[in-house]
């Protein structure tokens, strides 16, 4: 068994990859998450050593990245992921990553 990731730099392919997913049967979830480096650029409370003056001055974009989560029983179920990704994306390179863990326990789902 493996979780299957993919985390985005932005969500334009959302709506695509959800539809390949969808039509392929695989189910999962989404979350939007946010880089630690985004993340400490946003604190409010503490600012960033060095950069805790800029971060006053210059906007960052701290919109979300999407990350999808998908539990497959087969290796072979990873590789059609991966292939759906990229073909949704256009090649994944530049429009984030994705990787694959073994599950060594997992109680509620089959």
């Amino acid at each position: 068994m493996k979780l299957f990731v993919t985390v985005l730099v932005e969500g334009e392919y959302m709506p695509k990859i959800l539809k390949k997913l969808s039509d392929h049967n695989f189910h999962g979830s989404v979350m939007p998450t946010l880089s630690i480096k985004k993340a400490l650029l946003n604190n409010q409370h503490e600012p960033v050593p060095m950069f805790g003056g800029i971060s006053k001055v210059i906007e960052y974009d701290h919109s979300p990245r999407p990350m999808v989560f998908v539990v497959v029983k087969e290796d072979e179920e990873v590789k059609t992921l991966a292939r759906l990704i990229n073909e949704a994306t256009g090649g994944i390179k530049d429009k984030g990553f994705m990787y694959a863990l073994p599950i060594d326990f997992l109680e509620g789902i089959e």
